[in-house]
């Protein structure tokens, strides 16, 4: 769906758009819910619409009224920094659970099936269950750590003796064949769209505030998140990119050469930062404002507090440290 990037650029250029047959499928990934060629479609309508009193009659109404996530400072000026706390969504305390969602309602079919090192898998398992849907999710030995969760949630998976998710997507072929729909957070073009949504909150919290971003600081993953608020803000206010990946080994994280499909889309800073630069980062977090964040969101913060520009940075924590307790102690 790169032809119709052009028609989201122009919602975030203008604040509306008029949908044509090239860009209705993307602009419905955006919108979540169908659009129809020669539509007026407003950016207005992707800012969260805040229920004071936060009552919530099912878990996906949770879900889609339940935000903004926070919006925490963490850096002052001349650097000041502002930090989004993905760990707020409600089924796998992360991020993913807004990818997940998407790309639930992209595919068809009672049967999914999908890879993940954690966060995806434990968000498919609840939404599958929610919307009733059998799920099965291959884990890479890395992320085993989620395997307690997923034995909770009752759902069927496997963990594979594999050191990257990409390397355990083989393993769903025999499932598609016999019939299951692989909802492919790697490649459904739902991932990046779903998180012009996740900008477009942000993007909303810092105006409240007065605030545009000159730097987004974001870790790269499938890449969906980290290009798509790159996207976002290089078209609103051309505020630059800095993607990080993991040097060694962090969950969640992926280097550029293995694959990553959004990230190409936009022009970005590609920094390495390593394992051991991350837990700086989530101790720096910790001892300063109290929060556990997660291995990435600690490296997501670290890149921040060593670069030397000034300006507002704004950063995605994709998820918080308390499922990593394994990982914490086998290091």
């Amino acid at each position: 769906m790169h032809e119709c990037l052009e028609a989201v650029a122009e919602l975030l250029r203008k604040g509306r758009v008029v949908a044509d047959d090239k860009s209705a499928p993307c602009l419905s990934l955006v919108f979540l819910r169908k659009v129809s060629s020669g539509e007026t479609l407003e950016l207005s309508e992707l800012y969260p619409a805040v229920d004071p009193y936060r009552v919530f009659e099912s878990p996906l109404e949770l879900l889609l009224k339940g935000g903004p996530t926070p919006l925490l400072k963490v850096g002052e000026r001349p650097k000041e920094a502002w930090a989004k706390l993905e760990w707020y969504n409600p089924f796998s305390r992360s991020i993913k659970d807004r990818t997940t969602y998407a790309l639930l309602r992209s595919v068809n079919g009672d049967r999914l099936v999908e890879v993940s090192s954690g966060n995806v898998a434990l968000a498919l398992s609840a939404m599958g269950l929610l919307m009733g849907k059998r799920v099965k999710v291959y884990v890479p030995t890395a992320g085993r750590y989620v395997e307690p969760f997923l034995e909770i949630y009752g759902v069927e998976h496997e963990v594979l003796d594999v050191t990257m998710t990409v390397e355990a997507l083989e393993h769903i072929r025999s499932d598609v064949a016999k019939g299951a729909v692989h909802t492919n957070q790697f490649e459904n073009d739902a991932n990046f769209f779903a998180h012009i949504r996740t900008a477009a909150e942000l993007d909303w919290q810092l105006q409240r505030r007065g605030r545009r971003p000159d730097f987004i600081v974001a870790g790269v993953g499938t890449s969906g998140h980290s290009a798509a608020l790159g996207f976002y803000f290089s078209v609103r206010y051309k505020s630059k990119l800095v993607a990080v990946q993991p040097k060694d080994w962090i969950p969640g994280l992926r280097r550029v050469e293995t694959g990553v499909k959004w990230l190409k889309w936009v022009d970005a800073e590609v920094v390495d930062v390593s394992f051991e630069e991350a837990m700086k980062g989530v101790r720096a977090l910790a001892r300063k404002f109290g929060i556990l964040a997660g291995i990435s969101s600690g490296a997501v913060y670290y890149e921040y507090l060593r670069r030397s520009e000034e300006g507002v940075y704004a950063m995605v924590f994709p998820d918080d440290l308390f499922k990593y307790y394994e990982v914490l102690r086998s290091r």
